[in-house]
């Protein structure tokens, strides 16, 4: 049985890989055990980068975005450093905040941490998997594959069913990391959901047959399609 902890981060992978639910102006909920001041902000630009609604290179304002979304600049700031952290975001001498800019070189980068840390997720995935999650691994197989890349669905029950909570929230950050690239690939989305569709179905035969090697390999190959995909499909410097 999961945590709650591990529930709630299964979740929030969930949301970023789909982009989120957290549209520009939407209503902090008051409940306690609902998103802080801080974390519901930070959805809220991550979504703009997401949407490109913000574009690459485009400044922050901190007073900018706490007028807008009608809050004090302090869980503004906060949420800035997060998404600092994260890589989405460039703190400049001098010049304020601005979204950061997209490379191929960063894109490749996080694509091979992606396919490190997913393949060890589905590895151990297979080896723990209960009858339960096997069932909703199998139905999960037969959602067709979507432009998103991310499969949220997938990794979700897979972060789940690994049962180490420190893998599934580095494999999180490394998705809110990639998921402008993902919206970018544009002309690539038809080959990924044919592709794609191939893939996923390795992953899930492997880790519902209880084959920890086979499903650590075939989830590489899956993030290594969606690697190839990308590299093809934006033109990045």
């Amino acid at each position: 049985m999961l945590s709650r902890a591990v529930q709630k981060m299964n979740d929030q992978s969930k949301d970023v890989l789909l982009g989120g639910g957290f549209g520009w102006g939407g209503k902090r909920t008051s409940d306690a055990d609902e998103l802080s001041a801080a974390e519901w902000v930070r959805q809220q630009v991550f979504d703009d980068i997401l949407s490109g609604r913000l574009l690459p290179g485009e400044k922050l304002s901190e007073v900018h975005v706490a007028r807008r979304l009608g809050c004090s600049r302090t869980p503004v700031r906060e949420a800035f450093r997060h998404l600092g952290a994260l890589g989405l975001i460039q703190f400049e001498k001098n010049r304020g905040v601005k979204v950061a800019r997209l490379g191929r070189d960063a894109m490749l980068a996080l694509f091979d941490a992606t396919a490190e840390l997913e393949s060890a997720c589905a590895d151990l995935a297979a080896r723990r998997l209960t009858a339960l999650e096997r069932k909703r691994l199998v139905l999960c197989s037969a959602e067709p594959v979507g432009r998103d890349g991310g499969e949220a669905a997938l990794y979700a029950l897979l972060h789940g069913a690994a049962g180490n909570p420190v893998l599934a929230e580095l494999a999180q950050m490394v998705h809110q990391r990639l998921a402008p690239y993902w919206r970018l690939t544009g002309g690539g989305a038809e080959e990924w959901r044919r592709v794609g569709a191939e893939a996923k179905s390795r992953v899930v035969e492997a880790v519902v047959a209880g084959d920890g090697t086979r499903a650590r390999a075939a989830m590489r190959a899956y993030v290594l399609a969606a690697r190839a995909i990308a590299e093809r499909s934006l033109a990045l410097p």
